[in-house]
């Protein structure tokens, strides 16, 4: 059984590297393409919208791994069953449960490495790609609105125009409340966070109370501060392209300043039903192998796959969506289509005899 289950693992590897590869070319060409109307500006030339768009694909690799699974799988197994040695196996005493056993061995060691892949390597390549196109541009990072980022930290509210490479925040103010009163504000034209706090100057303070306004003038100052720029970067970016950890830690800190965390939660329990998805990408593809190994082609089983796996990126997002507008339980509304596609693999191996 080893030497069916080497067999077996190889051929589901070389079908499913087959088709990432594939996307991915899709993809890389489909990215360049669009940022080659940018080469000109600045710095930024065609070999920099290459390497840009090299270092998307890890993360395009992690979100495209669900349909791809599914796809390689169905296209490795078929070619089994077309050149009938899923046949030869069947009558040889290979049960339909051990030849799934097996192709989930090999299903279970690819989800591991791109899980660690898409949690470590391609969120760092995709916020350094970021990094070096916004520096090829002559531009800086502008924050989730027209006119900068605006945070709580605790009673505070902080607003930064700009948030430059290195931790530097070009224009940066604090509005600082007394209850439901604006007791303070302070202006700083710069600013830099080092050992838990802002380091800013100059400094215009302005301070409301016993019906008065007084005006100070600092040349800098510091302020205690939770909003690091990892978090500021953090929350610039889409949910879907952060890290696990991120997610974790930013919802933490949403949760101490009292702030909606929904759609990072929802993000987060996304990412981590992403891989039993796949689990179940993968054992979805064996009732079509199995329930007919002659009468379907090979390109009917890839356009089957194929519109499979549309059809479930399009339900995941759904749900994720209607989870935040209904105000769904985060884990319902990611959860519940990777336990639609386990429950239609349970009914359709019910046919499989």
């Amino acid at each position: 059984m080893r030497i069916v289950e080497r067999y077996i693992a190889r051929t589901l590897v070389g079908h499913i590297t087959m088709v990432l590869l594939v996307l991915l070319a899709l993809y890389f060409f489909s990215t360049l393409m669009g940022e080659m109307d940018k080469t000109g500006s600045g710095r930024y030339s065609a070999v920099e919208a290459v390497i840009y768009s090299l270092m998307l694909l890890p993360r395009q690799a992690y979100e495209l791994f669900p349909l791809v699974a599914l796809v390689g799988t169905i296209m490795g197994i078929g070619s089994l069953a077309s050149s009938n040695e899923l046949t030869v196996l069947r009558a040889a005493g290979v049960s339909i449960r051990r030849l799934a056993l097996a192709v989930m061995k090999s299903g279970l060691v690819l989800i591991l490495l791109v899980v660690v892949m898409g949690e470590t390597v391609a969120p760092r390549l995709e916020k350094m790609a970021h990094a070096e196109r916004l520096s090829a541009l002559a531009r800086s990072v502008s924050m989730n609105t027209q006119n900068g980022f605006w945070a709580r930290d605790g009673q505070d509210f902080i607003h930064i125009r700009r948030l430059l490479p290195g931790g530097e925040a070009d224009g940066i103010t604090r509005y600082r409340f007394d209850g439901q009163l604006l007791s303070e504000i302070a202006s700083a034209r710069q600013g830099r966070y080092q050992q838990n706090s802002w380091q800013v100057a100059p400094v215009t303070r302005t301070l409301f109370g016993a019906g008065r306004v007084k005006v100070q003038q600092l040349a800098q100052e510091r302020w205690s501060s939770s909003l690091t720029p990892e978090v500021v970067n953090v929350a610039a970016m889409s949910p879907e392209n952060l890290a696990l950890w991120e997610l974790v830690e930013f919802i933490d800190y949403l949760h101490e300043n009292g702030l909606a965390a929904q759609r990072y939660e929802t993000a987060m329990w996304v990412r981590i039903f992403t891989p039993l998805a796949t689990g179940g990408m993968i054992l979805l593809a064996l009732p079509f192998v199995f329930g007919s190994l002659r009468a379907v082609t090979i390109g009917q089983r890839v356009m089957l796959g194929s519109v499979i796996g549309i059809v479930f990126y399009l339900v995941n997002g759904m749900f994720s969506r209607l989870g935040l507008i209904y105000d769904i339980d985060p884990v319902v509304s990611a959860g519940t289509p990777t336990l639609l596609v386990y429950l239609a693999w349970f009914y359709l191996m019910r046919r499989v005899h």
